[in-house]
């Protein structure tokens, strides 16, 4: 039986192709493989208060991302700055009773409440109830200047405004306290259909005692890292970049050549200015610091301490100079940061080396009783350090 004459033309025709498919395959591969444009590294600079910002990003277009930022910020600002007369926690210490919260004020507070407690009360923003006492705030400075300010002793003077701003303290001791603050409306409903139909949007704190005063700046650099990292994935699609806040820092992916992000941190232990290094990974992509030395106030020759020990009502005093924390999250590393500065050394390594479920790692610089730098790294920052080539530190 003949063949069909269609059958033997299609069957000649594959095997054409066949044939020219295997003997041409790498060049019209090539020519398939059409190489994308070179991954640049872009940067974003501003202002957040008296802090600068910073974004460098990874990519092949430069992205419009200035303006969602900015408007991050402000959105903040609008909720928690105390150079705002208008914002909502400048009405709230104005206040004798309650006010409407917005959704940055509850975050803020709510993350607050979680770490006061883990921390036995050693994170607690309502410590600005006397941190303004002693200079800090905006309206610190002009306040503890003015003490005194006509008496020729210079001597006498700062004797006399330590000693005012002391009392002051262990008076107004009464007047703090973070369990004195309860956050009320849309919050209580009991199922997330409920909150969902209500749309969050009726919520206020309202404070025991009229004197009482808060301040969410020890957790809001990092609050903000975080507001924009999500804005960055989420919204831009932007896969690799670095996000930078007044020291708090957070990464996501790698720079162009494939490796991590990296950040430097300031050594005090070094007469000659030097940097510590750290790479941020997936498992650790934030980092947050918190110092003792830098924003010090001098009275006479007191060095007062910009952060407050909420449990004595005073300045810390202790042997803690630095705190360096990796974690998920910045606003929570932030916060420990600050936790671990009041606690000091001991208290901090306990914390850190028996508390598994927080997820974060500790680097800390302290001096001993001799009044030697001495490091600490907790036991899985050692392993992260070692194994990206860092020699490790013990205490």
């Amino acid at each position: 039986m003949k063949k069909h004459p269609l059958v033997i033309l299609f069957a000649g025709l594959f095997v054409v192709v066949f044939v020219a498919w295997f003997f041409f395959f790498d060049f019209f591969l090539g020519f398939l493989k059409v190489p994308l444009p070179p991954s640049n590294i872009y940067e974003v600079k501003g202002k957040y208060n008296e802090n600068e910002y910073y974004v460098k990003y990874s990519d092949t277009i430069k992205v419009d991302i200035q303006k969602g930022i900015d408007s991050i910020i402000a959105e903040v600002n609008a909720s928690i700055s105390l150079k705002d007369s208008n914002s909502i926690i400048s009405k709230f210490n104005k206040g004798d009773s309650c006010v409407f919260v917005d959704g940055v004020f509850l975050d803020l507070f709510l993350i607050s409440d979680e770490v006061y407690e883990c921390t036995d009360s050693a994170f607690d923003p309502t410590v600005y109830t006397i941190a303004k006492l002693w200079g800090f705030g905006p309206d610190g400075s002009e306040q503890i200047d003015g003490l005194y300010r006509n008496m020729e002793d210079r001597d006498l003077r700062d004797s006399l405004v330590l000693d005012y701003v002391d009392a002051a303290s262990a008076e107004m001791e009464s007047h703090m306290g973070y369990s004195k603050v309860r956050i009320g409306g849309d919050l209580l409903y009991n199922t997330m259909e409920e909150m969902n139909d209500k749309n969050m949007q009726d919520n206020f704190a309202c404070k025991e005692d009229p004197a009482l005063q808060m301040d969410f700046s020890a957790l809001a650099k990092g609050y903000i890292v975080d507001k924009i990292y999500d804005y960055l994935l989420y919204k831009k699609k932007i896969s690799n970049f670095l996000v930078y806040v007044g020291g708090e820092v957070i990464a996501a992916g790698t720079r162009p050549d494939g490796s991590s992000w990296s950040v430097e941190v300031d050594n005090p232990t070094k007469e000659k200015a030097t940097k510590l290094g750290f790479k941020l990974n997936a498992e650790f992509p934030a980092m947050a610091v918190c110092e003792n030395y830098s924003k010090s106030k001098r009275v006479g020759k007191e060095v007062i301490s910009a952060t407050f020990d909420p449990r004595k009502h005073l300045p810390v005093e202790n042997e803690m100079v630095a705190v360096v924390i990796l974690g998920q999250e910045c606003v929570k590393a932030d916060a420990y940061a600050t936790a671990f500065m009041v606690m000091g050394i001991t208290e901090s390594i306990d914390f850190v080396e028996t508390n598994p479920f927080e997820s974060f790692e500790a680097y800390f610089i302290y001096k001993n009783e001799k009044g030697e730098f001495k490091t600490y790294a907790s036991p899985g920052l050692t392993e992260i350090m070692a194994n990206d080539g860092k020699s490790s530190t013990k205490k």
